[in-house]
């Protein structure tokens, strides 16, 4: 099957090959056909399978009939905006834009991205030029329609990428605002990396009888991932980090951690270790994320440290390393983390750096993508005799088992915790805070 066999025009096929597209993957092969023909969509379907692909090219060649119809009947009228997709983060807008205009390279198609965190006037100056697609953020977005800046009255299909990202960041309100502007609406497209609850309760209030492709694998995680896992104590997590780095001679590694105040701390100490480095989270303006992602895809700097949120939509080509610094709250964001290796049939090497808080998370995880992570001893990194005990499961140790260790009881011992802050701190002869 090829990709002028589903349907699709000679502009669109020519694009795929310059990317390198031999043939359509089987989301792609299954999605377009059906969207063609202009029926509601859910795919499911994990990351690196070809869904942004499955879903902007019938739109492209949707745009493209338009065209071709409004010549035949000598209607040469400027360009209506009909396509619309909604992202949960900018980042991943941006990628998706730059996907776009790689597949419509060879057509007159123009686009435009909005999203928030930036100025505003000249994503308005973009759209007052009238464009044919849009890609958006859902706060912006909404901003735009409240002020009046652009025109929804035409978009006949929307896509929702990563819709259950959307979910976890409580974007459904959101979303339903924003389709009671879009009175023209056709085809809506939902794509999730997980089928659960939550999203086929979603797909039942936004989609008419659509079609559901869900392209299931043997394993959660792409099995050209090499995992492997190293305990250590936390006190040296940062020294093995600089370590690995440099021992493995890693050209390119993406870090990821749990909170941004983490994301900074490991910046600060890879370049006190001499690694050129650079962190992307929330708190970072748009131009200072967007400046240190072109860094790191140009190997400008080796390591980029990044929040899970933050790196929703990072698409970096030949990304063999990734790292966890710490495990993610959710399972489900390890899939996503480790999943920016390995991409378009390559292979790539996951590694995660556990402490005791760690070693625990790390059994839901192994039970979640069901799978065994190998667990690796580090030469002058090594652990006490009980926490390897609990990495190799000799001793069972839940998370719960651990929060209550490090604050005392099942609720904390309060009463511990205020008899230690009233005891005198001691240093040498001298005592602070105690009588005379």
């Amino acid at each position: 099957m090829t990709f002028r066999q589903l349907g699709l025009c000679s502009e669109i096929a020519k694009a795929c090959e310059d990317r390198g597209y031999e043939s359509p993957t089987k989301i792609q092969e299954e999605a377009i056909v059906h969207l063609l023909r202009k029926r509601d969509l859910l795919a499911i379907a994990r990351t690196g399978t070809g869904k942004t692909a499955a879903f902007v090219l019938p739109m492209l060649q949707d745009i493209k009939n338009k065209q071709i119809e409004a010549e035949k009947n000598g209607d040469n009228s400027s360009r209506v905006l009909t396509k619309l997709i909604i992202a949960p983060t900018r980042e991943l807008a941006l990628q998706l834009e730059k996907s776009v205009k790689s597949y419509a390279t060879h057509m007159d198609i123009e686009t435009c991205c909005v999203y928030g965190g930036s100025n505003i006037k000249p994503q308005v100056r973009r759209l007052e030029e009238r464009v044919d697609l849009v890609i958006a953020t859902t706060g912006r977005l909404m901003d735009l329609i409240r002020k009046g800046k652009i025109n929804v009255t035409k978009i006949d299909t929307l896509v929702l990428d990563e819709a259950d990202s959307m979910l976890d960041m409580g974007f459904v309100a959101d979303i339903e605002e924003i389709m009671k502007n879009l009175t023209n609406l056709k085809q809506v497209v939902l794509c999730s990396a997980t089928l659960g609850p939550n999203i086929k309760k979603l797909s039942s209030q936004l989609l008419h009888n659509p079609k559901v492709i869900e392209i299931k694998t043997k394993d959660r995680v792409n099995d050209r991932i090499e995992q492997i896992a190293y305990p250590c104590t936390a006190e040296k997590k940062l020294e093995m980090l600089s370590f690995l780095i440099g021992t493995k001679n890693m050209k390119q590694v993406l870090v990821f951690c749990k909170t941004k105040a983490s994301a900074e701390e490991i910046v600060k100490n890879l370049k006190l270790d001499g690694l050129k480095a650079a962190s992307v989270h929330g708190d970072k303006t748009h131009g200072a994320r967007v400046k240190a992602i072109t860094q790191f895809k140009e190997g400008q700097i080796k390591v980029l440290v990044a929040t899970d949120v933050a790196a929703r939509g990072l698409d970096i080509v030949d990304l063999f390393y990734v790292i966890n610094f710490d495990l993610p709250f959710m399972p489900i964001d390890y899939v996503h983390r480790i999943g920016r290796t390995a991409r378009a049939g390559k292979n790539g090497i996951a590694i995660s750096l556990l402490d005791a808080y760690d070693v625990a998370t790390i059994r839901d995880v192994e039970k979640y993508i069901e799978q065994k992570i190998p667990l690796l001893e580090l030469e002058g990194f090594e652990v006490d005799k009980r926490m390897k005990m609990i990495a190799t499961k000799k001793i069972v140790e839940t998370k719960d088992d651990f929060k209550r260790k490090k604050i005392g009881g099942a609720f904390g011992n309060k009463k511990k915790r205020q008899d230690a802050k009233k005891a005198p701190k001691q240093r040498g002869r001298r005592i602070i805070g105690g009588s005379k």
